[in-house]
Protein backbone atom coordinates (compact mmCIF):
# COMPACT_ATOMS: atom_id res chain seq x y z
CA UNK A 1 0.00 0.00 0.00
CA UNK A 2 1.52 3.16 -1.38
CA UNK A 3 0.22 6.98 -0.48
CA UNK A 4 1.85 9.59 -1.79
CA UNK A 5 4.37 7.19 -3.06
CA UNK A 6 5.75 6.42 0.54
CA UNK A 7 5.19 2.58 1.40
CA UNK A 8 2.88 2.01 4.62
CA UNK A 9 2.63 -0.41 7.00
CA UNK A 10 0.42 -3.03 6.54
CA UNK A 11 -2.24 -2.91 9.06
CA UNK A 12 -3.89 -5.66 10.57
CA UNK A 13 -6.72 -5.87 13.26
CA UNK A 14 -6.40 -9.34 15.45
CA UNK A 15 -9.36 -9.97 17.10
CA UNK A 16 -8.71 -11.98 20.78
CA UNK A 17 -6.01 -11.06 23.32
CA UNK A 18 -6.34 -14.72 24.50
CA UNK A 19 -2.35 -17.19 24.12
CA UNK A 20 -2.87 -17.30 20.44
CA UNK A 21 -3.84 -14.14 19.91
CA UNK A 22 -0.86 -12.78 22.26
CA UNK A 23 1.38 -15.16 20.19
CA UNK A 24 0.71 -13.54 16.66
CA UNK A 25 0.65 -10.44 18.43
CA UNK A 26 4.14 -10.80 19.43
CA UNK A 27 5.38 -11.80 15.88
CA UNK A 28 3.68 -9.41 13.68
CA UNK A 29 4.35 -6.49 16.04
CA UNK A 30 8.07 -6.89 15.80
CA UNK A 31 8.07 -7.39 12.37
CA UNK A 32 6.38 -4.14 11.72
CA UNK A 33 3.10 -4.33 10.95
CA UNK A 34 0.41 -1.85 12.58
CA UNK A 35 -1.28 -4.04 14.95
CA UNK A 36 -4.84 -3.64 16.72
CA UNK A 37 -6.30 -5.83 18.97
CA UNK A 38 -9.36 -6.14 20.52
CA UNK A 39 -10.69 -7.98 23.26
CA UNK A 40 -13.90 -7.82 25.67
CA UNK A 41 -11.45 -8.27 28.98
CA UNK A 42 -9.80 -5.30 30.46
CA UNK A 43 -6.87 -7.29 31.67
CA UNK A 44 -6.54 -8.94 28.60
CA UNK A 45 -6.39 -5.30 26.80
CA UNK A 46 -3.97 -3.73 29.33
CA UNK A 47 -1.65 -6.54 28.84
CA UNK A 48 -1.13 -6.98 25.48
CA UNK A 49 -0.64 -3.12 24.93
CA UNK A 50 1.90 -3.42 27.64
CA UNK A 51 3.86 -5.84 25.84
CA UNK A 52 4.12 -4.75 22.93
CA UNK A 53 3.49 -1.76 20.69
CA UNK A 54 0.03 -2.27 19.46
CA UNK A 55 -3.04 -0.58 19.67
CA UNK A 56 -5.84 -1.87 21.84
CA UNK A 57 -9.54 -1.76 21.27
CA UNK A 58 -12.20 -2.60 24.31
CA UNK A 59 -15.46 -4.13 23.08
CA UNK A 60 -16.84 -7.32 21.04
CA UNK A 61 -15.15 -7.77 17.79
CA UNK A 62 -18.35 -8.67 16.37
CA UNK A 63 -19.81 -5.42 17.26
CA UNK A 64 -19.38 -2.85 13.87
CA UNK A 65 -18.94 -0.16 16.25
CA UNK A 66 -15.76 -1.47 17.87
CA UNK A 67 -14.46 -2.21 14.91
CA UNK A 68 -14.63 0.40 13.37
CA UNK A 69 -12.89 1.84 16.18
CA UNK A 70 -10.01 -0.28 15.61
CA UNK A 71 -9.96 0.98 11.81
CA UNK A 72 -11.54 -1.70 10.20
CA UNK A 73 -12.42 0.97 7.44
CA UNK A 74 -8.82 1.03 7.03
CA UNK A 75 -7.33 -2.38 7.63
CA UNK A 76 -5.58 -5.02 5.34
CA UNK A 77 -6.80 -8.00 6.95
CA UNK A 78 -8.54 -9.35 10.13
CA UNK A 79 -7.90 -12.33 11.83
CA UNK A 80 -10.36 -13.68 14.39
CA UNK A 81 -9.12 -16.05 17.10
CA UNK A 82 -11.55 -15.12 19.96
CA UNK A 83 -12.76 -18.18 21.52
CA UNK A 84 -16.08 -17.91 20.60
CA UNK A 85 -16.46 -19.15 16.98
CA UNK A 86 -20.21 -17.19 16.37
CA UNK A 87 -18.05 -13.70 17.31
CA UNK A 88 -15.53 -14.66 14.73
CA UNK A 89 -17.50 -15.50 11.96
CA UNK A 90 -19.65 -12.13 12.36
CA UNK A 91 -16.78 -10.15 12.74
CA UNK A 92 -15.20 -11.21 9.15
CA UNK A 93 -18.86 -11.01 7.97
CA UNK A 94 -19.05 -7.19 9.06
CA UNK A 95 -15.70 -6.61 8.01
CA UNK A 96 -16.07 -8.35 4.68
CA UNK A 97 -19.86 -7.05 3.98
CA UNK A 98 -20.06 -3.37 5.73
CA UNK A 99 -16.39 -2.11 5.26
CA UNK A 100 -14.51 -4.92 2.27
CA UNK A 101 -11.79 -5.62 4.07
CA UNK A 102 -9.37 -7.55 1.51
CA UNK A 103 -8.26 -10.19 3.59
CA UNK A 104 -9.88 -12.20 6.31
CA UNK A 105 -8.57 -15.07 8.81
CA UNK A 106 -10.58 -16.84 10.85
CA UNK A 107 -10.18 -19.86 13.87
CA UNK A 108 -13.26 -22.60 13.92
CA UNK A 109 -13.25 -25.05 16.62
CA UNK A 110 -17.21 -26.64 16.38
CA UNK A 111 -16.43 -29.80 13.98
CA UNK A 112 -20.42 -28.57 12.93
CA UNK A 113 -18.98 -25.55 11.16
CA UNK A 114 -16.02 -27.36 10.24
CA UNK A 115 -18.59 -29.56 7.88
CA UNK A 116 -17.30 -29.01 3.98
CA UNK A 117 -20.69 -28.30 3.73
CA UNK A 118 -20.50 -25.24 6.20
CA UNK A 119 -17.34 -24.22 5.72
CA UNK A 120 -17.62 -23.68 1.77
CA UNK A 121 -20.29 -21.17 2.94
CA UNK A 122 -17.68 -19.31 4.80
CA UNK A 123 -14.54 -19.76 2.36
CA UNK A 124 -16.91 -18.53 -0.71
CA UNK A 125 -19.93 -16.56 0.69
CA UNK A 126 -18.12 -14.54 3.44
CA UNK A 127 -14.79 -14.41 1.64
CA UNK A 128 -12.48 -15.86 4.63
CA UNK A 129 -9.17 -16.49 3.09
CA UNK A 130 -8.17 -18.95 5.59
CA UNK A 131 -9.98 -21.08 7.80
CA UNK A 132 -7.81 -22.28 10.88
CA UNK A 133 -8.95 -25.58 12.66
CA UNK A 134 -7.03 -26.06 16.06
CA UNK A 135 -8.17 -29.40 17.08
CA UNK A 136 -7.72 -30.49 13.40
CA UNK A 137 -3.98 -29.46 13.21
CA UNK A 138 -3.10 -30.46 17.36
CA UNK A 139 -4.40 -34.38 16.52
CA UNK A 140 -2.26 -34.43 13.56
CA UNK A 141 0.60 -33.15 15.51
CA UNK A 142 0.03 -35.38 18.35
CA UNK A 143 -0.21 -38.95 15.90
CA UNK A 144 3.21 -37.57 14.34
CA UNK A 145 4.78 -37.72 17.59
CA UNK A 146 3.31 -40.87 17.81
CA UNK A 147 4.73 -41.82 14.74
CA UNK A 148 7.88 -40.59 15.68
CA UNK A 149 8.46 -41.27 19.74
CA UNK A 150 12.27 -40.28 19.88
CA UNK A 151 10.97 -36.74 19.39
CA UNK A 152 9.08 -34.09 21.57
CA UNK A 153 8.43 -31.57 18.08
CA UNK A 154 8.03 -32.63 14.51
CA UNK A 155 6.98 -30.49 11.43
CA UNK A 156 7.46 -31.45 7.88
CA UNK A 157 9.08 -28.71 5.03
CA UNK A 158 10.08 -28.37 1.48
CA UNK A 159 7.00 -30.25 -0.08
CA UNK A 160 7.44 -33.10 2.86
CA UNK A 161 11.01 -33.75 1.80
CA UNK A 162 13.10 -32.32 5.07
CA UNK A 163 11.61 -32.65 8.65
CA UNK A 164 12.54 -30.71 11.55
CA UNK A 165 13.16 -32.93 14.58
CA UNK A 166 12.90 -31.30 18.43
CA UNK A 167 15.46 -34.13 20.15
CA UNK A 168 16.11 -34.10 23.89
CA UNK A 169 19.96 -35.24 24.60
CA UNK A 170 20.00 -37.24 27.38
CA UNK A 171 22.79 -38.80 29.01
CA UNK A 172 23.07 -41.62 26.27
CA UNK A 173 23.16 -39.39 23.25
CA UNK A 174 26.43 -40.43 21.41
CA UNK A 175 27.59 -37.39 20.43
CA UNK A 176 27.32 -35.13 23.97
CA UNK A 177 30.58 -33.04 23.92
CA UNK A 178 31.17 -33.13 20.65
CA UNK A 179 31.80 -30.46 18.12
CA UNK A 180 28.92 -30.17 15.42
CA UNK A 181 30.94 -30.26 12.41
CA UNK A 182 32.26 -33.87 13.81
CA UNK A 183 29.02 -35.04 13.17
CA UNK A 184 30.01 -35.70 9.20
CA UNK A 185 32.42 -38.06 9.71
CA UNK A 186 30.98 -39.81 12.79
CA UNK A 187 27.93 -40.54 10.58
CA UNK A 188 28.63 -40.58 6.74
CA UNK A 189 25.76 -39.86 4.59
CA UNK A 190 23.64 -38.54 7.10
CA UNK A 191 22.42 -35.00 6.41
CA UNK A 192 21.27 -33.18 9.71
CA UNK A 193 21.87 -30.32 10.56
CA UNK A 194 21.63 -29.00 14.29
CA UNK A 195 19.49 -25.42 13.90
CA UNK A 196 19.49 -24.40 17.54
CA UNK A 197 19.96 -25.35 20.77
CA UNK A 198 17.19 -25.06 24.09
CA UNK A 199 19.82 -25.27 26.81
CA UNK A 200 17.70 -24.62 30.29
CA UNK A 201 16.22 -21.21 29.30
CA UNK A 202 18.76 -20.16 26.57
CA UNK A 203 18.93 -19.97 23.06
CA UNK A 204 21.91 -21.17 21.71
CA UNK A 205 22.16 -20.47 17.49
CA UNK A 206 25.28 -22.92 16.74
CA UNK A 207 27.95 -21.42 14.16
CA UNK A 208 31.02 -22.49 12.75
CA UNK A 209 30.53 -26.18 13.86
CA UNK A 210 32.58 -25.55 16.96
CA UNK A 211 29.74 -25.60 19.48
CA UNK A 212 29.01 -29.22 20.84
CA UNK A 213 25.63 -30.66 22.43
CA UNK A 214 25.50 -31.21 26.88
CA UNK A 215 23.18 -33.61 28.23
CA UNK A 216 20.07 -31.85 28.85
CA UNK A 217 20.00 -29.84 26.00
CA UNK A 218 16.96 -29.59 23.42
CA UNK A 219 17.98 -29.59 19.98
CA UNK A 220 15.90 -28.54 16.99
CA UNK A 221 17.34 -30.34 13.83
CA UNK A 222 16.59 -30.44 10.06
CA UNK A 223 17.15 -33.98 8.21
CA UNK A 224 15.91 -35.58 5.00
CA UNK A 225 12.71 -37.23 5.84
CA UNK A 226 13.72 -40.72 4.57
CA UNK A 227 16.20 -40.36 7.37
CA UNK A 228 14.45 -39.51 10.28
CA UNK A 229 14.76 -43.02 12.04
CA UNK A 230 19.14 -42.87 11.61
CA UNK A 231 19.30 -39.15 12.81
CA UNK A 232 17.40 -40.00 16.00
CA UNK A 233 19.57 -43.26 16.54
CA UNK A 234 22.40 -41.01 16.41
CA UNK A 235 21.31 -38.95 18.69
CA UNK A 236 20.47 -41.40 20.93
CA UNK A 237 16.94 -42.20 20.32
CA UNK A 238 15.89 -45.63 19.44
CA UNK A 239 12.22 -45.63 20.33
CA UNK A 240 9.65 -47.33 17.91
CA UNK A 241 5.91 -46.94 17.21
CA UNK A 242 3.98 -48.18 20.05
CA UNK A 243 1.41 -50.84 19.04
CA UNK A 244 -0.39 -49.88 22.27
CA UNK A 245 -1.62 -46.31 22.80
CA UNK A 246 -3.43 -45.48 25.89
CA UNK A 247 -5.47 -41.61 25.30
CA UNK A 248 -6.51 -39.87 28.57
CA UNK A 249 -9.55 -36.99 27.50
CA UNK A 250 -12.32 -38.13 24.96
CA UNK A 251 -12.93 -34.16 23.78
CA UNK A 252 -13.42 -33.44 20.22
CA UNK A 253 -9.07 -34.16 20.11
CA UNK A 254 -8.81 -37.38 21.73
CA UNK A 255 -11.79 -38.60 19.76
CA UNK A 256 -9.45 -37.02 16.30
CA UNK A 257 -6.77 -38.71 17.72
CA UNK A 258 -7.90 -41.96 17.89
CA UNK A 259 -9.88 -41.79 14.82
CA UNK A 260 -6.22 -40.82 13.08
CA UNK A 261 -4.08 -43.90 14.80
CA UNK A 262 -7.18 -46.03 13.89
CA UNK A 263 -6.99 -45.12 10.23
CA UNK A 264 -3.01 -45.50 10.21
CA UNK A 265 -2.94 -48.55 11.98
CA UNK A 266 -6.03 -50.43 12.30
CA UNK A 267 -4.28 -53.34 14.16
CA UNK A 268 -2.75 -50.64 17.48
CA UNK A 269 -4.60 -51.30 20.33
CA UNK A 270 -6.39 -47.67 21.72
CA UNK A 271 -7.65 -47.30 25.21
CA UNK A 272 -9.34 -44.24 26.40
CA UNK A 273 -9.71 -42.90 29.71
CA UNK A 274 -12.44 -40.27 30.18
CA UNK A 275 -13.71 -38.74 33.24
CA UNK A 276 -17.07 -37.97 32.45
CA UNK A 277 -19.50 -40.53 32.13
CA UNK A 278 -21.52 -38.74 29.04
CA UNK A 279 -18.52 -38.38 27.45
CA UNK A 280 -17.06 -41.48 28.17
CA UNK A 281 -20.02 -43.14 26.72
CA UNK A 282 -20.12 -41.09 23.73
CA UNK A 283 -16.80 -42.21 22.86
CA UNK A 284 -17.48 -45.74 23.33
CA UNK A 285 -19.84 -45.38 20.26
CA UNK A 286 -17.94 -43.18 18.30
CA UNK A 287 -14.78 -45.47 18.72
CA UNK A 288 -16.26 -49.10 18.18
CA UNK A 289 -12.58 -49.97 18.04
CA UNK A 290 -11.22 -48.72 21.38
CA UNK A 291 -11.36 -49.91 25.25
CA UNK A 292 -13.32 -46.75 26.70
CA UNK A 293 -12.76 -46.60 30.35
CA UNK A 294 -14.77 -43.86 32.93
CA UNK A 295 -12.41 -43.01 35.31
CA UNK A 296 -9.94 -40.52 36.47
CA UNK A 297 -6.19 -40.91 34.69
CA UNK A 298 -5.16 -39.24 37.98
CA UNK A 299 -6.38 -42.56 39.61
CA UNK A 300 -3.46 -45.29 39.81
CA UNK A 301 -5.73 -47.74 39.75
CA UNK A 302 -7.78 -46.48 36.63
CA UNK A 303 -3.92 -46.30 35.54
CA UNK A 304 -3.78 -50.13 36.22
CA UNK A 305 -6.59 -51.33 34.07
CA UNK A 306 -5.52 -49.53 31.13
CA UNK A 307 -2.48 -51.84 31.31
CA UNK A 308 -0.15 -49.55 30.81
CA UNK A 309 3.20 -51.28 30.04
CA UNK A 310 6.99 -51.23 28.49
CA UNK A 311 6.65 -50.11 24.76
CA UNK A 312 3.87 -48.20 25.04
CA UNK A 313 2.51 -44.79 24.50
CA UNK A 314 0.17 -42.66 26.73
CA UNK A 315 -1.12 -39.24 25.29
CA UNK A 316 -2.35 -37.01 27.61
CA UNK A 317 -4.96 -34.99 25.60
CA UNK A 318 -7.49 -33.37 28.25
CA UNK A 319 -8.00 -29.22 28.51
CA UNK A 320 -6.06 -29.13 32.02
CA UNK A 321 -2.42 -28.82 31.41
CA UNK A 322 -1.61 -29.83 35.07
CA UNK A 323 -3.77 -32.92 34.95
CA UNK A 324 -2.11 -34.01 31.44
CA UNK A 325 1.43 -33.23 33.14
CA UNK A 326 0.67 -35.50 36.38
CA UNK A 327 -1.08 -38.23 34.27
CA UNK A 328 1.74 -38.37 32.21
CA UNK A 329 4.07 -38.76 35.26
CA UNK A 330 2.28 -41.33 36.23
CA UNK A 331 1.65 -43.49 32.92
CA UNK A 332 5.82 -43.48 32.81
CA UNK A 333 5.91 -44.64 36.65
CA UNK A 334 3.40 -47.92 35.75
CA UNK A 335 5.66 -48.48 32.50
CA UNK A 336 4.47 -46.61 29.88
CA UNK A 337 7.55 -45.93 27.31
CA UNK A 338 6.54 -42.94 25.70
CA UNK A 339 4.37 -40.01 26.40
CA UNK A 340 2.81 -37.27 24.74
CA UNK A 341 1.28 -34.36 26.69
CA UNK A 342 -1.26 -31.16 25.75
CA UNK A 343 0.00 -27.98 26.96
CA UNK A 344 -1.64 -24.94 26.35
CA UNK A 345 0.73 -22.45 29.13
CA UNK A 346 4.13 -21.69 27.52
CA UNK A 347 5.38 -21.93 31.57
CA UNK A 348 5.09 -25.55 31.46
CA UNK A 349 7.06 -26.73 28.77
CA UNK A 350 10.08 -26.66 30.35
CA UNK A 351 9.41 -28.91 33.24
CA UNK A 352 9.05 -31.01 30.65
CA UNK A 353 12.67 -32.13 30.14
CA UNK A 354 13.73 -31.93 33.83
CA UNK A 355 10.73 -34.37 34.59
CA UNK A 356 12.05 -36.90 31.98
CA UNK A 357 9.20 -37.06 29.71
CA UNK A 358 8.99 -36.92 26.11
CA UNK A 359 6.42 -34.70 23.47
CA UNK A 360 4.74 -31.87 24.08
CA UNK A 361 2.32 -30.35 22.24
CA UNK A 362 1.26 -26.19 22.31
CA UNK A 363 -1.89 -25.73 20.41
CA UNK A 364 -1.78 -21.64 20.68
CA UNK A 365 1.59 -22.21 18.81
CA UNK A 366 0.48 -24.70 16.44
CA UNK A 367 -2.61 -22.31 15.53
CA UNK A 368 -0.41 -19.27 15.56
CA UNK A 369 2.07 -21.08 13.35
CA UNK A 370 -0.60 -21.87 10.75
CA UNK A 371 -2.02 -18.02 10.91
CA UNK A 372 1.50 -16.62 10.09
CA UNK A 373 2.13 -18.44 7.49
CA UNK A 374 -1.13 -17.34 5.71
CA UNK A 375 -0.27 -13.82 6.92
CA UNK A 376 3.35 -14.09 5.05
CA UNK A 377 2.11 -15.87 1.55
CA UNK A 378 4.56 -14.48 -0.45
CA UNK A 379 6.74 -17.30 -1.23
CA UNK A 380 6.93 -18.78 2.70
CA UNK A 381 5.92 -22.44 2.00
CA UNK A 382 5.65 -23.32 5.83
CA UNK A 383 5.73 -22.00 9.28
CA UNK A 384 6.35 -23.64 12.31
CA UNK A 385 6.77 -21.49 16.01
CA UNK A 386 8.72 -23.66 17.99
CA UNK A 387 7.71 -24.23 21.58
CA UNK A 388 9.98 -22.74 23.37
CA UNK A 389 8.70 -19.66 21.49
CA UNK A 390 12.20 -18.71 20.62
CA UNK A 391 11.41 -17.75 17.08
CA UNK A 392 9.98 -19.55 13.86
CA UNK A 393 11.00 -22.53 11.18
CA UNK A 394 10.17 -21.20 7.86
CA UNK A 395 10.69 -23.25 4.18
CA UNK A 396 10.74 -20.60 1.31
CA UNK A 397 11.60 -20.67 -2.14
CA UNK A 398 14.69 -18.73 -3.44
CA UNK A 399 13.48 -15.59 -5.47
CA UNK A 400 15.93 -14.89 -8.62
CA UNK A 401 16.10 -11.41 -6.96
CA UNK A 402 17.11 -12.16 -3.61
CA UNK A 403 20.70 -10.79 -2.27
CA UNK A 404 21.84 -15.17 -1.30
CA UNK A 405 21.38 -16.13 -4.82
CA UNK A 406 24.93 -17.34 -6.34
CA UNK A 407 26.60 -16.53 -2.98
CA UNK A 408 28.81 -18.49 -0.70
CA UNK A 409 26.78 -18.97 2.18
CA UNK A 410 29.77 -17.40 4.52
CA UNK A 411 29.67 -14.21 2.35
CA UNK A 412 26.21 -13.82 2.72
CA UNK A 413 25.16 -11.12 5.64
CA UNK A 414 22.63 -13.50 7.13
CA UNK A 415 21.65 -12.30 10.85
CA UNK A 416 24.14 -14.14 13.14
CA UNK A 417 21.08 -15.56 15.08
CA UNK A 418 19.95 -17.15 11.51
CA UNK A 419 20.46 -20.78 10.62
CA UNK A 420 19.71 -22.56 7.31
CA UNK A 421 19.09 -26.41 8.08
CA UNK A 422 18.54 -27.62 4.83
CA UNK A 423 18.65 -26.98 0.61
CA UNK A 424 16.40 -28.58 -1.61
CA UNK A 425 17.86 -28.61 -4.81
CA UNK A 426 15.46 -28.49 -8.26
CA UNK A 427 16.40 -32.65 -8.77
CA UNK A 428 15.08 -32.65 -5.03
CA UNK A 429 18.95 -33.62 -3.80
CA UNK A 430 18.81 -32.37 0.27
CA UNK A 431 22.10 -30.34 1.04
CA UNK A 432 22.89 -29.47 4.57
CA UNK A 433 24.38 -25.85 4.06
CA UNK A 434 28.20 -25.66 4.64
CA UNK A 435 30.40 -22.53 4.33
CA UNK A 436 30.44 -22.81 0.50
CA UNK A 437 27.06 -24.18 -0.60
CA UNK A 438 25.67 -22.11 -3.06
CA UNK A 439 21.73 -20.93 -3.20
CA UNK A 440 20.20 -21.29 -6.97
CA UNK A 441 16.93 -19.76 -8.14
CA UNK A 442 14.63 -22.44 -7.09
CA UNK A 443 15.78 -24.01 -4.65
CA UNK A 444 13.68 -24.39 -1.28
CA UNK A 445 15.60 -23.55 1.68
CA UNK A 446 14.77 -24.61 5.46
CA UNK A 447 15.90 -21.88 7.63
CA UNK A 448 15.34 -21.19 11.89
CA UNK A 449 14.65 -17.31 12.49
CA UNK A 450 14.23 -15.54 15.88
CA UNK A 451 11.77 -13.20 16.14
CA UNK A 452 13.39 -10.44 16.59
CA UNK A 453 15.05 -11.29 12.98
CA UNK A 454 12.06 -12.10 10.61
CA UNK A 455 12.07 -8.42 9.23
CA UNK A 456 16.01 -8.37 8.62
CA UNK A 457 15.57 -11.87 6.91
CA UNK A 458 12.17 -10.57 4.53
CA UNK A 459 14.44 -7.67 3.00
CA UNK A 460 17.81 -9.96 3.04
CA UNK A 461 15.95 -12.54 0.96
CA UNK A 462 13.48 -10.51 -0.94
CA UNK A 463 10.64 -12.90 0.24
CA UNK A 464 7.50 -11.36 0.35
CA UNK A 465 6.56 -11.53 3.89
CA UNK A 466 3.33 -9.43 3.42
CA UNK A 467 0.15 -10.58 2.21
CA UNK A 468 0.67 -8.74 -1.38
Amino acid sequence: KFINGTKMKQKIIICGAGRVGLSITEHLSNEGFDITVIDSNVEAIQKVTELYDVQGVLGLASFPNILEDAGIQDADMIIAVTQSDEINIAACQIAKSIFSTPTMIIRIRSKQYLNPKYSDFLLKSLGVNRIISPEDEVATAIVNQWRTPGAFDVAEFARNSVTMLGVSCKNDCPILDTPLRNLISLFPGLTVTVMAIIRGNKLIVPRGGEDIILSGDRVYLACPTNQIHRTLTAFGHLETTAEKVTISGAGAIGIRVAEEIHKLSPETNLTILELNREVARHAAETLEYATVIHGDSLDPEIITEARLGQGETYIAATNNDEVNILSSLLAKRSGASHTVALINLPVFIPLFNSLDLEGVVSPPNLTASSILQEVRSGQIEHVHSIIEEFGDIISFEALKSSSIIGKPLKDLRLPKDVTLGAIVKKDDEILSPRGDTIIEAGDMVVMFVPIKSMKKVEELLSVNLDFF
